[in-house]
């Protein structure tokens, strides 16, 4: 059986898929067998025949890592349980589009690529307090069923220590235990170290590691900044 992390942001547009994306680009470089598991994904985009719609997170995923050239099993079924149209909330494109979330169809496609994959990389929708299902379930509730611990994506900028440690502290609320802090966006501004050395402070927790902010990305930057993450911090984050 394998092993799984769920990444989840302070607040939307944080950057947890290219998070998870580096996480699994390391891991698949170095040789370990790992699949990105998006549960729901909101704002999904047509594919090349215009028929159905696929998750834009796994589509950046699997182009970046290029993965399905060594993992030709994966599909975007299997990394992808629910994909709606609507860019918004899940619960509500799940309204919009009359289609009944389970929990249950969740859990069950996440045991099966535990126990087919070496690591299982979860990435959330939004931050940790997003409604999935009206006000009865939330990303938080996902988190606790699948019994996994958490990487948390911040901004390096202004603002983020506020957003950090509240998203910190709602996770111990909810007895989560949370294996460190990703900044993303980090623009080497000296406010930015400071924020990034007073989260530490406030909540004990670590910075596992720092992405630039990439102006003009690229696949070649992108992959420049998977390359450089410590392959030994990631695979602490799921021990």
């Amino acid at each position: 059986m394998g092993k799984g992390i769920f990444i989840i942001g302070t607040d939307t547009d944080v950057g947890k898929t290219f998070v998870t994306a580096g996480i699994a680009y390391k891991l698949n470089e170095s040789g370990y067998k790992v699949v990105p598991f998006k549960p729901i994904q909101s704002g999904g985009i047509l594919d090349e025949h215009g028929t159905n719609l696929i998750a834009p997170d796994i589509r950046y995923i699997e182009n970046i890592c290029s993965i399905e050239n060594k993992q030709t099993s994966q599909n975007h079924t299997m990394m992808n349980v629910y994909c709606l149209k609507e860019e918004v909330s899940p619960h509500l494109a799940a309204n919009i589009e009359n289609i009944k979330i389970s929990k249950d169809k969740i859990i069950s496609q996440y045991k099966k690529l535990i126990n087919e994959y070496d690591y299982v990389v979860v990435e959330g929708a939004g931050g940790i307090v997003v409604p999935l299902v009206d006000n009865d379930y939330f990303v938080y509730d996902l988190i606790k069923d699948l019994d996994l611990d958490v990487l948390i994506v911040a901004r390096a900028g202004v603002g983020t220590i506020n957003h950090t440690v509240l998203t910190v502290e709602f996770l111990k609320s909810k007895n989560i235990k949370c294996k460190g802090i990703m900044i993303n966006k980090y623009n080497g501004k000296f406010y930015e170290d400071d924020n990034m050395q007073t989260i530490e402070n406030i909540t004990g927790l670590s910075i596992v590691d720092v992405f630039s902010n990439i102006e003009k990305p690229t696949r070649d930057n992108i992959i420049k900044e998977y390359k450089d993450l410590s392959l030994e911090r990631i695979l602490n984050l799921f021990n």
